[in-house]
């Protein structure tokens, strides 16, 4: 198959933006690789300085940092109001001159399919000529937001789910199929012995929980290493809940790995992750990397956590309060709330790590992405003729 991935955010581009967690860059680069690997003829329209397998077309050097002022405003004082505005213009251009780029280059060879993970795509679908389908890496949005708008207006299109946990709600869209990430479980070096710390990898927001790691590793005893980008320092949330507790003895601000290693060490010594998340998150992709690494996972009973971790014996799933969520009360660990995770972390030992690793080698690996993608693909394409 000839295939297009159009994936233009600017957070493609980790040179230029080396300290900025963005787990779709991970997701789309394994995608396109692994597709050449299968022999498909990929073109993927990104960032210009990407390392892949597949045909690069890069987007503009000069729209990426997002650093050029509108005319406007050259003649003027410069406020910050100015940048910030011109900005969030740049990268829309940005976004928009890749994806001209992509309807440029199918018109010379006919893409047979193209998928994107970017809502600005759908206008664009009837002028593409091809079978056009999106991926998105958000819950469905709530009914009064503009996402909903949006996405309930273009709600005929194509889509493929990270999780069937991502089609709770509203609107109901025309899901096509469902794929789960998946990485190389070769690029993970498993360590089956016991860790040392527990473990907290993700942006520091109130929905992904760093101050719940912080208080049940205070009352457990455990040290907590908590790995991070910087980018929400300075927001009331981690100035008041999170960075007054880094101690730098037993809370630790590890830092944030860019390499693969970094984090593989940072994972595989850990005695478990913690992911005690407030939101319906479709696909923590830390979850797969930490089991690969033979490191279970404790997380709250929200979004795709019961479809990627295996209670019991991947690591321990905890109903964060009583509202009713698929899957309460059926868990291993009965108590909720953060009493939940304290006993999960006293049971830990229970988990076999090697059982970890095999779950990510069976469920989680690239090849099965990378095959559950080409199944729907075709799917698509039959449905099309």
């Amino acid at each position: 198959m000839r295939i297009a991935v159009v994936a233009p955010s600017v957070y493609m581009s980790e040179k230029t933006y080396p300290e900025r967690i963005f787990a779709p860059r991970t997701v789309a680069l394994q995608l396109v690789n692994g597709l050449v690997e299968k022999g498909h003829d990929v073109t993927l329209f990104s960032a210009p300085d990407i390392e892949t397998k597949a045909k690069l077309v890069g987007g503009s050097v000069d729209l990426l940092k997002g650093n050029l002022l509108r005319d406007k405003y050259l003649d003027r004082e410069i406020l910050m109001e100015y940048r910030l505005q011109s900005g969030i213009e740049c990268r829309a251009f940005y976004t928009l001159d890749l994806m001209g780029k992509a309807l440029q280059e199918n018109r010379k060879q006919k893409f047979d399919i193209i998928q994107t993970d970017d809502p600005l795509f759908h206008p664009l679908t009837e002028l593409s000529n091809s079978a056009v389908c999106f991926i998105f890496h958000d819950p469905l949005p709530r009914r009064k937001s503009l996402d909903f708008w949006f996405l309930n207006r273009y709600k005929q299109h194509n889509f493929i789910s990270i999780s069937m946990a991502q089609r709770r709600g509203e609107p109901t869209l025309n899901f096509v199929g469902n794929v789960y990430h998946g990485l190389d479980p070769n690029s993970y070096q498993a360590t089956f012995e016991k860790g040392s710390y527990l473990a907290y990898f993700g942006r520091l927001l109130v929905q992904k929980g760093p101050d719940i790691a912080i208080k049940v590793a205070n009352e457990t005893g455990d040290y907590l290493k908590i790995a991070s980008d910087k980018t929400h320092f300075n927001t009331e949330f981690v100035k008041n809940k999170v960075l007054p507790y880094v101690d730098g003895d037993k809370i630790v601000h590890a830092g944030f790995f860019v390499t693969s290693m970094e984090k593989n060490n940072f994972l595989n010594k850990a005695k478990a992750l913690m992911l005690p998340i407030l939101w319906d998150e479709p696909f923590g992709l830390v979850m797969i990397e930490a089991m690969a690494c033979g490191t279970p996972v404790i997380a709250y009973n929200r979004g795709s956590v019961s479809e990627i971790v295996r209670d019991g014996v991947t690591g321990f799933i905890i109903d964060p309060d009583n509202e009713d969520r698929p899957g309460k009360g059926t868990w291993v660990i009965k108590k909720q709330g953060i009493e939940g995770l304290v006993e999960a972390i006293k049971r830990i030992e229970e988990i076999d790590r090697r059982a970890c690793r095999k779950h990510v080698e069976e469920n989680f690996s690239v090849s099965k992405m990378v095959e559950g993608y080409e199944k729907i693909y075709n799917q698509i394409l039959n449905k099309s003729l």
